[in-house]
């Protein structure tokens, strides 16, 4: 399921961009705002709490690399992990964008064979992400079978981090990479809250969304 469940959920954001292309984005605002309160609620109720259970003292340095490091890859992603579709007029592949995609996408795979409440958190929030790499892949001009080469090595990454994060078997180097990989999920989901307000309004259906979210996480 650590490896199903990720590949599966951009394929299905993906289907929504390339059959439905929905008009507006209001479907997705609310998806995002669910799946973040759904992601951050996950990481504040069991991962927060396991982490500081370690015995690695240097657990809060870790989770404030991870939040910095996911600062800067948001430099060549655009913040396209928090669900920003960029409107464009390079009808190229957007190298930079995807490859920065990929490595959080690999970078997030590592902890979900040992963590499956995590790994429905992060699989419901690929739904959206999916949808805004479908999205980009639509605007270029490159050939189906480039545009499903770059979808399927993106959905492939999250997989492949779980493979191989399956095959740590020192409890050292993983309670380095547990803290880390919670510092990037906690800068993406709470980017996703900060931002699910327009103007700082107040949105009855977006509340409902994140409440729903975060009560979801307290009884998962």
């Amino acid at each position: 399921m650590a490896y199903l469940l990720p590949f599966l959920a951009v394929y299905l954001g993906s289907s929504i961009a390339f059959f439905v292309q929905p008009k507006t984005a209001k479907g997705m605002k609310l998806l995002l705002a669910f799946s973040g309160a759904f992601l951050l609620g996950v990481l504040v109720l069991e991962m927060l709490p396991q982490v500081y259970r370690s015995e690695d003292r240097y657990a809060g340095i870790w989770i404030l690399v991870g939040i910095l490091f996911q600062n800067l890859l948001e430099f060549f992603s655009k913040g396209a992990e928090h669900g920003h579709a960029h409107h464009g007029q390079n009808k190229q592949l957007p190298w930079v964008l995807l490859i920065s995609l990929c490595i959080h996408a690999f970078l997030e795979g590592l902890p979900l064979t040992a963590q499956p409440t995590l790994l429905l958190a992060v699989s419901i929030h690929k739904i959206p992400i999916g949808l805004v790499v479908g999205l980009l892949l639509l605007q270029t001009n490159v050939s189906f079978l480039a545009k499903g080469a770059a979808l399927f090595i993106f959905a492939l990454m999250s997989p492949l981090g779980s493979y191989l994060g399956g095959l740590i078997d020192s409890p050292a180097l993983i309670s380095h990479i547990e803290p880390f990989i919670v510092g990037i999920l906690f800068h993406i989901s709470t980017t996703i809250l900060f931002e699910s307000s327009e103007g700082h309004n107040f949105n009855l259906q977006k509340f409902l969304s994140i409440l729903l979210g975060i009560a979801i996480a307290a009884v998962v």
